[in-house]
């Protein structure tokens, strides 16, 4: 009994330090594959990028980081508002870019953004295609959807505050 006994200790001391040894891989390969990726940032298509800098930087601050020219016009950019990174690429800039010149044609993006007051919001909307006005949404938040220049869609939305259980 005493040898049976000892011989089971061993076996959950094994088991034991193999699952720790499987929990810590496991935290590390997922620490390493969060820092696989640094930043994300969405790329909207549009036939004429200069109303939607303009859309960006007048109505919510958003500053120029890049500008890339093609011909007469701008034909890339990048803008920021210190959290938020958009950039903006011409249709024509696309065309030579091999499968992916077909795929952007194919429809808009849809851009949600959390912010801290919708009625801000709505008053900066001002003379911008609203798609859907402000709404209460089934997980609680306050929503208002309009339509960039390009043609994109940019959701709002002002989520419920969190309670602290």
């Amino acid at each position: 009994m005493w040898i049976n006994l000892r011989l089971n200790s061993k076996a959950l001391a094994l088991s034991l330090a193999f699952l720790a040894f499987t929990v810590i891989s496991a935290a590390h390969s997922i620490e390493d594959k969060k820092m696989m990726i640094n930043k994300s940032t969405p790329i909207l298509h549009v036939k004429a990028v200069e109303p939607g800098l303009k859309f960006w930087t007048e109505r919510f601050g958003f500053k120029t980081t890049i500008q890339v020219p093609e011909g007469d016009h701008i034909g890339f950019a990048a803008i920021d508002n210190g959290t938020v990174e958009l950039m903006y690429q011409t249709y024509e800039g696309m065309k030579d870019d091999g499968p992916l010149s077909k795929a952007v044609e194919l429809g808009p993006s849809f851009i949600f953004m959390e912010v801290p007051d919708i009625d801000t919001i709505r008053k900066a909307l001002h003379q911008t295609e609203i798609v859907q006005d402000i709404h209460g949404t089934p997980y609680g938040a306050k929503e208002i959807i309009a339509k960039e220049p390009g043609g994109h869609y940019v959701i709002f939305s002002q989520l419920p505050p969190q309670s602290s259980q």
